[in-house]
């Protein structure tokens, strides 16, 4: 006989139906990995996923459903734990920064998180903090712009068999289950497991730093509002990134106090590119919000063959006086000429990209070519895809056309 049961991830329900090709002490087992999550009720879920066992791996979707054939029910039951989560972090896309992230709660609701790609010892930090504190996460810490954390106690995937990781829930395992109703985020820890670290040890970590190594561990992204200023203001409000290096999980629950304590003492200036740009320079206008992105000079050119121009950045912001660029799930740090010949890239030709810099800087060292080095920059920018250059795209206006316009494309270059 089939079985259906309803699991509670992050904010969604999704509904999970096991036919009778999975022996029934497959399908008893699979319900228990989930029983931390459980929920009942006649409430529609968000996704349904089914699993079946058959001799060829089969895969179909329709609309929120899934069914999944796999040949073994040991294959079903990882995939299941898979495809709650991807289920869940996919409904809540675009609400919370979503970190790849193990995490637990203090008695008050402060959330300490513990973040680091596969094999980074997440679970492991989880098992071995979730005995002493409340268990939040060993996977996906999700955090709304507000500092407020959804929980998701998911079952642990355990690498008992090399070949395999074993799931197991929480509660069997001994840990604590979540006692506040307001989880709030108070740190967020990069990991560094070492061997031979004897005294485990914590230490601050700079905005840039931090930015480079949350971005690559994070879901959707890109499809928050500001993803980088959102993410630099929850750092901010926990006291920036911190960085635990040890050797050993069951040192990690003696070192919540020093990591809550390690604040940064001096907070890194941010700023909107377009409101920085524009209290200071009188030649980014066209960084305005809503400004076109191709903008006619007085003869009718759009864009001039040998025009640079930036690429469709995810997000940018100032770091002090250093510029970050999300590009996709990349992150490009611009310092020296680098910030003002990208905000400057607005179709304009080399030669008037140098006249900006002229302008905005001052006199260069002795021996140093300003022509050279905004070459340089032009180059580097283009090979890491910021900038592309443009071979050419012109209006002309036909008087015979009761004024319509013309367009004549010559092409693209990235």
């Amino acid at each position: 006989m089939p079985t259906a049961f309803d699991v509670r991830a992050l904010t969604s329900t999704v509904r999970i139906e096991l036919d009778d090709t999975l022996p029934a002490e497959a399908r008893a087992s699979i319900r228990s990995k989930w029983t931390d999550l459980l929920v009942e009720g006649d409430a529609a879920p968000t996704a349904t996923i089914t699993g079946r066992v058959a001799s060829v791996p089969d895969e179909t979707k329709a609309g929120r459903s899934k069914t999944i054939a796999l040949r073994s029910a040991d294959d079903v039951e990882e995939r299941i734990m898979s495809e709650i989560t991807l289920a869940a972090i996919s409904e809540l896309s675009g609400e919370a920064l979503m970190l790849h992230a193990a995490a637990v709660a203090l008695d008050d609701g402060r959330v300490v998180g513990f973040v680091g790609p596969s094999g980074r010892g997440k679970t492991t930090a989880a098992q071995a903090l979730g005995r002493a504190y409340d268990y939040v996460t060993d996977e996906t810490l999700a955090v709304r712009p507000d500092g407020s954390v959804v929980p998701y106690p998911k079952p642990l995937s355990l690498g008992l068999r090399p070949e395999r990781k074993q799931a197991e829930s929480a509660s069997a395992l001994g840990m604590r289950p979540t006692h506040a109703d307001d989880l709030r985020l108070a740190a967020i820890v990069v990991l560094d497991r070492r061997p031979g670290v004897e005294s485990p040890y914590v230490e601050s970590v700079g905005l840039i730093d931090a930015l480079h190594d949350l971005v690559p561990q994070t879901s959707y992204l890109a499809a928050l509002d500001r993803p980088l200023r959102t993410m630099a203001e929850l750092v901010a409000a926990t006291g920036g990134v911190r960085r635990v290096v040890y050797s050993e999980a069951e040192t990690l629950p003696g070192l919540i106090d020093t990591i809550l304590s390690t604040v940064q003492a001096e907070q890194p200036v941010l700023s909107d590119v377009v409101a920085a740009y524009r209290r200071d320079c009188d030649c980014f206008a066209q960084l305005l919000p809503g400004a076109p992105i191709l903008t006619e000079d007085p003869e009718g050119v759009v864009v001039r063959p040998g025009s640079y121009q930036r690429s469709n950045q995810t997000d940018a912001i100032m770091v002090d006086d250093r510029l970050v660029v999300l590009l996709r799930y990349d992150v490009y740090v611009l310092e020296g000429l680098g910030p003002i010949v990208w905000l400057a890239a607005d179709l304009l030709l080399e030669e008037e990209l140098l006249d900006v810099v002229e302008r905005q800087l001052p006199e260069p060292p002795e021996g140093v070519d300003p022509a050279a080095a905004v070459s340089e920059a032009l180059a580097q920018l283009v090979a890491a895809g910021l900038l592309f250059r443009r071979s050419g795209m012109r209006r002309r206006s036909d008087p015979a056309s009761d004024g319509a316009a013309e367009l004549e494309r010559a092409g693209e270059t990235a």
